[in-house]
């Protein structure tokens, strides 16, 4: 069968990462992971958890930044692959490691880790209560969870919400910052939010294209044959311009949240940042 004759596999965001071995970095990227580092007080000393950890970027750099321990897990096997792949070559396999595993139910002891990382992962997961309260068995008294959820400043389309449901392979429930807020503390676990900072995304259509070439410029890409590789860049660019398009409806917040071994009364008199 010719290559125009083929007809290319239908995939899902998570399956075109694996293959691709796409950079995957949190909401704001490498500056997001730099202030939770600083303002979790994560230092050499501590051991880290990321939960959905896709090829590692995150828990790489957690490393990078800190000299921390750092485990990363994920259900995706080829993600995994890669995220030790690319530790090899920045030869820290010693202190940052990748294993498949679900945060339904860790394969961790009690308060083991010093910080949980959860980033947007929660919006994934179906049994949300299930995950956050397992990510806090094996976190630390006094350790930190933190959150970096994408939510809606306002409704999408629904057409759009549609399309992207279909990319990630997951039902979406158009959240707030009030909800995600609201899933945390209706939990009952002793909890301070000590940091907490709302961002926008920008528009980043015009830079589509050359994202991608450089993201298709790996050598296991090269070895493809020329219908794969037209046909992983066409999906690549499918799916970029519809999470860009429906960032245009959404916002992130940075939180840090502390697990407390007793329950303290809420506070009255919060406060807001002053624009003057």
């Amino acid at each position: 069968m010719r290559d125009k004759e083929k007809k290319a596999p239908k995939m899902d965001y998570s399956n075109y990462v694996g293959i691709v071995r796409e950079t995957n970095r949190p909401s704001g990227g490498i500056k997001t992971i730099q202030t939770v580092c600083v303002n979790a007080h994560i230092t050499d000393k501590k051991k880290v958890l990321e939960i959905g950890c896709n090829t590692g970027f995150t828990s790489r750099n957690i490393h990078l930044l800190t000299g921390a321990e750092v485990i990363g897990i994920d259900l995706n096997k080829k993600s995994i692959l890669a995220a030790n792949e690319t530790n090899a070559l920045f030869e820290i396999t010693r202190k940052v490691n990748f294993m498949e595993a679900s945060v339904i139910n860790l394969p961790f002891k009690n308060e083991e880790f010093d910080v949980v990382w959860l980033s947007n992962v929660l919006s994934f997961i179906k049994d949300k209560e299930v995950a956050v309260r397992e990510c806090f068995r094996v976190l630390k008294d006094n350790g930190f969870l933190i959150l970096v959820p994408i939510y809606y400043k306002k409704n999408p389309p629904k057409k759009l919400l549609k399309k992207v449901e279909e990319a990630i392979n997951t039902k979406i429930s158009v959240r707030t910052k009030e909800d995600w807020i609201k899933l945390i503390r209706g939990l009952e676990i002793p909890i301070e939010i000590c940091f907490e900072k709302d961002f926008v995304y920008k528009n980043v259509k015009s830079k589509i294209q050359d994202y991608l070439s450089e993201v298709f410029n790996k050598e296991h890409i090269n070895k493809m044959s020329e219908f794969e590789r037209k046909t992983l860049f066409k999906e690549g660019k499918k799916f970029m311009e519809l999470f860009n398009e429906n960032l245009k409806y959404a916002s992130f917040s940075i939180f840090i949240i502390q697990k407390r071994k007793f329950k303290e009364e809420v506070e009255l008199f919060v406060s807001k940042p002053y624009k003057g």
